[in-house]
């Protein structure tokens, strides 16, 4: 398991769209808001991830229509 913090992205007010990956996200995330509905959380103008391995799991179940509660 991975407990450490994974910066997902940054909101970014010189981009078009307000806000910029850093490629350390999973490849089929593509939106910050989903990212904080599979248990992604925003500190100040990053989003971050403390267990990269379950937003993972959170976003392979998904397509499956079952979501675990990620508290």
């Amino acid at each position: 398991m991975n407990e450490d913090r994974i910066v997902l992205g940054r909101r970014d007010d010189r981009t078009m769209v307000g806000f910029q990956w850093t490629g350390a996200e999973p490849e089929a995330l593509n939106d910050p808001e989903f990212a904080v509905s599979l248990g992604a959380v925003w500190e100040a103008d990053e989003l971050v991830t403390y267990n990269l391995d379950h937003l993972r799991h959170n976003l392979q179940h998904h397509a499956d229509g079952y979501m675990e509660d990620s508290d």
